[in-house]
């Protein structure tokens, strides 16, 4: 369980990565102190994965809890990171919180808390991203594996 949990984290970091590779080397965000691209900035839905370019599903990578049917997660200017399971009637009923930030095409999520409390010590994904057009690749390997899960922006016209 607590691979899967790595693999989700991993790959919500690969999605960020992707989505700054793509973007502009210099820091344009409207926050001087981030270094979160603007076209990373949103709300994003995973839309699939792939585990060594077979397809999985979502669930399994990224240890969905009961009843989830769907999972977003928001990038904010300020490098924070919130990610949120729904049900079937697009209930929220799941949350994690941390920090997303950005070293060229590298990305590094670090989960501080959920809806269970404090997560210690924090646990810290980290891969690439690159984004075309509305959609973000996040790319990470664990244990071996080459992770890639795809995200569309909500709202695409709107950083």
């Amino acid at each position: 369980m607590k691979s899967i949990r790595i693999i989700s984290g991993l790959l919500i970091i690969l999605s960020f990565f992707i989505i700054v590779s793509c973007g502009d080397d210099k820091n344009t965000s409207t926050d001087p102190e981030s270094n979160v691209p603007p076209e990373l900035i949103g709300t994003w839905t995973y839309q699939s994965a792939t585990i060594n370019g077979d397809p999985i599903h979502l669930g399994f990578v990224l240890s969905w809890h009961s009843g989830t049917v769907s999972a977003r997660f928001t990038i904010s200017a300020d490098e924070s990171f919130f990610y949120e399971e729904l049900d079937s009637a697009g209930v929220v009923h799941w949350t994690e919180n941390g920090t997303f930030t950005v070293d060229g095409n590298t990305a590094t999520i670090t989960l501080t808390s959920n809806d269970d409390g404090p997560i210690e010590p924090p646990e810290v994904l980290s891969g690439t991203w690159a984004i075309n057009e509305n959609e973000l690749t996040l790319t990470t390997t664990l244990e071996g594996a080459i992770i890639v899960l795809i995200a569309t922006k909500e709202n695409p016209g709107i950083f």
